[in-house]
């Protein structure tokens, strides 16, 4: 587990936020990253994805939620076996 703190000279309730991250699996770690900005008062403006582990729930309920999410890639399905990736072109 990992703590993030944030000073509160950094973060103002007058605030627009955008969450980027590298990878997108189960959202806990956006969720508390959202929390953060909660606590401030400020506000999220969108969430920003390197890759999105689409076989995964995170970015599905991030977006049921109604946070504006975009991924440069989201991966479909993995293989194990064959060592393939499929991306999803949708």
């Amino acid at each position: 587990m990992n703590s993030v703190l944030v000073s509160k000279p950094y973060l103002n309730a007058s605030d627009r936020v955008l969450i980027v991250d590298d990878f997108l699996a189960d959202g806990n770690a956006v969720h508390a990253l959202i929390d953060i900005v909660r606590q401030a008062g400020a506000e999220v403006a969108g969430i920003g994805i390197a890759v999105e582990k689409g076989q995964q729930d995170g970015g599905w309920q991030l977006r049921k939620e109604g946070f504006r999410l975009e991924s440069i890639a989201i991966i479909e399905d993995m293989d194990w076996k064959t060592q393939t990736i499929r991306f999803r072109t949708d």
